[in-house]
């Protein structure tokens, strides 16, 4: 391949995904990663597979080597294959159930659909197969559609749109998933320089940087705005540090920025992370107490 170092460039995802997933999943014949899901055995999750995709792109703009493209391109090609009615929309279906949050299979996701979309149009971007364009404009669909209709969008109480990572009642607002699906509107506005999808994502990021105060109690932040509340993992908070820090870099909206550092200073605050343990511990109590263990 012969692409310029500017395409190149377009190719590297926002997320750097090192030092968060080693990406050590089973695989099947193909290469394509496989999940162990709770009760649910070992699974197809789009989620990771779009993940690894853009992954092993990011790898290849470091080194150059062939052999990412070609992992790439497999988990590109699966969600090509994968990519399915639903209701009134194309996505990629989740066949497995979630205990926690309770979606029952099939179920779509947000996030899913915004990070196979990321994927699909670098794909495009690199190859020049309009099969990708397409199909990324059928997963697209999702976000033109509630979340009761079939599609992955619901709001806060504002009215603030949410892309839901799950599709639960009451709605779960995972911060990570919401942001990730996000990203992927950007891209869908930025490569098909589609202005409704870049009307879509300025709203939701202005509206966004609004209401960050919900996911901070003070001295940590929560993983998501389901009835339970549950703080974020160590992990989960640079997680979210680190996509707050992208959304500034995209927007040059200061609350972003404030926000990633205010969290970034209860990672580092020993008060906070005691006050974080004692809260994790009393989240599985009460857990244990839900589930009847």
């Amino acid at each position: 391949m012969t692409e310029s170092d500017s395409t190149k460039h377009n190719l590297n995802y926002y997320f750097d995904f090192r030092g968060i997933d080693d990406f050590q999943y089973e695989f099947d014949e193909i290469g394509i990663p496989l999940v162990n899901i709770d009760r649910s055995g070992f699974q197809y999750n789009p989620v990771t597979i779009a993940q690894y995709g853009l992954y092993e792109l990011q790898m290849y703009t470091r080194n150059s080597s062939e052999t990412h493209v070609r992992v790439a391109q497999l988990c590109a090609d699966w969600l090509v294959e994968q990519l399915r009615p639903f209701n009134k929309i194309e996505a990629w279906v989740h066949d497995f159930q979630l205990p926690f949050y309770g979606p029952t299979a099939p179920w779509i996701s947000g996030m899913a659909q915004g990070e196979g979309i990321s994927l699909l149009l670098r794909m495009y971007d690199l190859s020049g197969k309009k099969t990708y364009r397409s199909v990324a404009k059928l997963a697209f669909q999702a976000f033109r559609y509630t979340v009761e209709e079939g599609g992955v969008v619901d709001t806060l109480t504002d009215g603030t749109l949410m892309f839901e990572e799950f599709p639960t009642n009451p709605p779960s607002h995972v911060l990570n998933g919401h942001i990730f699906a996000l990203l992927g509107v950007y891209d869908y506005a930025n490569y098909l320089k589609d202005e409704n999808a870049r009307k879509l994502f300025e709203t939701c990021a202005r509206d966004l940087a609004e209401n960050l105060d919900d996911w901070d109690n003070g001295y940590w932040c929560f993983y998501d705005l389901y009835h339970i509340r549950r703080l974020a993992s160590h992990l989960y908070m640079r997680v979210h540090i680190q996509l707050l820090n992208i959304l500034f870099d995209l927007t040059r909206n200061y609350e972003f920025s404030d926000y990633a550092r205010r969290w970034q200073s209860y990672l580092k605050n020993p008060v906070s992370n005691t006050r974080w343990l004692g809260q994790k511990v009393f989240e599985k109590v009460c857990l244990k107490q839900m589930s009847g263990k």
